[in-house]
């Protein structure tokens, strides 16, 4: 049974500890949470409101729910509906600050005040054995701002600018940023599932210096962390000497090594694996399968390696015999990467390969892994750019990632962007470009597709409810 919290106005800077940190009710079972911070704000306009809460935990692992991992679950509450929750698990024995994104849209002005943050310990299962943590009311900030369900479009005329306002539009704020060169593909995508794990954005730059765009979203973010992928020869010098210039006190690092393969090969090994014990694989020559597969890779909180079509360069392999998995995915048919390629890097594991007889039929079988949870982000199959920045977006609300024609969706993407929305009362498609690199017709397509989604509720009126949580 819950009981209502008695925690102040957290507003959008932080609720550190503010609510009620709990010895979990089955105490035999529990993670220990040292301690918690929440962030939230609320973009509001006359139609409706949208919600975001980022929430950082302290985590010990203490009783193995499976495969040496204790789980426990973040949740958002509003008027006694669950509105959205993530599982998390950290190693037993091992103390961890674990990162969960929480979102959801709803009508402004109903209901109890605030909303209601849980952290529930869960068992093997997934059932919830006691609870860690909990505020209710949690108040996030209201800010004038974007709120739309069904079809929105952020993009720029340039590509550093798409991946500018991605991350002012889906990133309310972030302890790091992941800088990424804007010339090339590999980079960002194997840093996809890594950016995930830290709730970072991605942003890009020229291979010498910052642009006036990123520049100024570095600015607003303020983060304390700033992550430059590739080596030198993807971003020199200038690119640190800008970010430190920008960012005074920030730490500036750099993960790259003098391939693309040796800097996905260091990625991989930043990536904390859960118990799924999963590792997905992708060609380093051809952005298409490899960007799709990183949204799924980021999902599941596994990492990404890049091969050849016909060998296993000598870093990939290594970081593969490091890893511990126990199935190996692919995307691509035998042309993109040969059988050979995925029986030497799975290692006597199985394999999954998702292939297409194209990008789009591989796009629509890894879009068709999403849960439909009514968001997906849609960018252009053609080039990789405004597609590369979707990734880290995806992987933080959970989104997939479907891949369109220039001026059509191809038919089995649309069936996949249907499932996915169908159902869900305010389903987001989010196109990601201007209409040059994706067409209005292609907007106009998937407008179809919303006399199949649910309609979003009429607003209640009436008195406001005591909670956000039920209270039994």
């Amino acid at each position: 049974m819950f009981t209502r919290g008695m925690s102040g106005r957290g507003a959008v800077a932080t609720a550190l500890a503010g609510g009620t940190l709990l010895a979990s009710s089955g105490a035999a079972q529990a993670a220990t949470l040292d301690d918690y911070e929440i962030t939230g704000v609320q973009f509001v306009n006359e139609d409706c409101s949208r919600n975001e809460y980022a929430v950082t935990t302290s985590v010990t692992g203490t009783v193995d729910d499976g495969g040496g991992f204790d789980r426990f679950r973040v949740e958002v509450w509003d008027d006694g509906v669950l509105k959205d929750s993530r599982d998390r698990e950290v190693e037993v024995g091992t103390s961890r600050d674990i990162y969960s994104f929480l979102s959801f849209v709803g009508l402004y002005g109903t209901g109890a005040p605030g909303v209601g943050i849980v952290i529930d310990d869960i068992d093997g299962a997934g059932n919830s054995v006691g609870t860690l943590a909990y505020e209710d009311p949690f108040y996030p900030e209201d800010v004038d701002g974007p709120c739309s369900f069904d079809i929105e479009r952020i993009g720029g005329e340039t590509r550093l600018e798409t991946a500018a306002m991605l991350s002012a539009q889906k990133f309310v704020s972030a302890d790091t940023v992941i800088i990424a060169t804007s010339r090339t593909y590999p980079d960002a995508l194997a840093a996809a599932p890594w950016a995930a794990q830290l709730g970072a954005p991605l942003l890009l730059s020229n291979p010498t210096g910052l642009s006036a765009a990123t520049t100024a979203e570095l600015a607003r973010l303020q983060p304390s962390s700033v992550i430059v992928i590739g080596g030198e020869a993807a971003l020199g010098e200038g690119v640190l000497d800008d970010v430190a210039a920008t960012l005074p006190g920030a730490l500036v690092e750099r993960v790259g090594g003098a391939s693309r393969y040796e800097t996905s090969a260091m990625i991989a090994g930043q990536v904390l694996q859960d118990s799924t014990a999963e590792v997905y694989v992708a060609s380093g020559q051809g952005f298409a399968d490899a960007l799709v597969l990183s949204a799924l890779a980021a999902r599941h909180q596994a990492p990404l390696v890049l091969v050849r079509q016909d060998d296993i360069p000598s870093a990939s392999a290594a970081v593969l015999a490091t890893l511990d998995f126990d199935h190996l995915y692919a995307a691509g048919g035998p042309m993109v990467l040969s059988d050979a390629v995925l029986t030497d890097a799975a290692d006597g594991v199985p394999v999954t390969r998702y292939a297409g007889a194209d990008r789009y039929g591989t796009a629509a079988q890894v879009l068709e892994q999403f849960p439909a949870e009514g968001r997906v982000m849609v960018a252009t199959g053609a080039d990789f750019p405004d597609s590369l920045t979707s990734v880290p977006v995806a992987a933080r609300t959970g989104a997939g990632v479907a891949l369109t024609r220039p001026d059509s969706v191809p038919a089995a993407v649309m069936t996949q962007i249907d499932r996915l929305i169908a159902e869900v009362s305010f389903p987001l498609i989010t196109i990601v470009g201007g209409p040059v690199a994706v067409n209005p017709s292609v907007e106009a397509q998937l407008q179809t597709l919303f006399s199949s989604a649910a309609a979003p509720a009429s607003r209640p009126s009436g008195t406001l409810t005591e909670s956000n949580i039920p209270t039994e």
